[in-house]
């Protein structure tokens, strides 16, 4: 059991979820690999965009000020630009999408959730030790998890959008 404490970054569900509201091109949904240094994305026919600090679903993208600030800590994460075009309302937001190592989940059928919220992971915590920031596959989904001192640092920016709560990390017998 890791004794270091971990913090899951996510969108703060109070406000509208962005995802579902993009046209992201074939080459992105591939994966990270597929897509060019910088990319643009724009929002679909009917759907307004509100600018918040990240984008979970299909992609997990991250607002400037939050790669700025996380690649401060971290300059080796490699991150490529995206730039998301609302044409109706004239306006461009600009995202990272940022290569975070992915740590595996162990026994996605023994995490614990509340209302929709993991709160325990089954994860390799020995994988956990040098990795200051990472992202856990579960399911359909991606959880971006931080140590402790990556997530009082974003807490200090006031990110809009930004929800930031604890995380059980846990390996037990799986």
């Amino acid at each position: 059991m890791s004794s270091m404490k971990y913090f899951v970054l996510e969108h703060d569900r109070r406000l509208p979820a962005n995802g579902v509201n993009l046209a992201f091109p074939e080459r992105m949904l591939k994966g990270y690999e597929y897509a060019g240094p910088q990319e643009i994305v724009y929002t679909k026919p009917g759907n307004l965009l509100s600018a918040c600090s990240l984008i979970e679903h299909p992609i997990l993208l991250v607002s400037e000020e939050l790669r700025a600030t996380v690649s401060k800590q971290l300059p080796d994460i490699p991150y490529k630009s995206v730039v998301v075009m609302d044409l109706e309302q004239q306006g461009q937001f600009y995202y990272a999408w940022m290569d975070f190592p992915e740590i595996p989940c162990l026994a996605p059928d023994r995490t614990e959730t509340e209302n929709g919220r993991i709160h325990t992971l089954w994860a390799d915590t020995e994988a956990l030790k040098e990795t200051a920031i990472f992202q856990i596959p579960y399911y359909r989904s991606r959880v971006l998890v931080a140590r402790v001192d990556i997530a009082e640092s974003l807490l200090r920016k006031s990110l809009y959008g930004l929800s930031v709560r604890p995380i059980r990390l846990t390996r037990g017998e799986t």
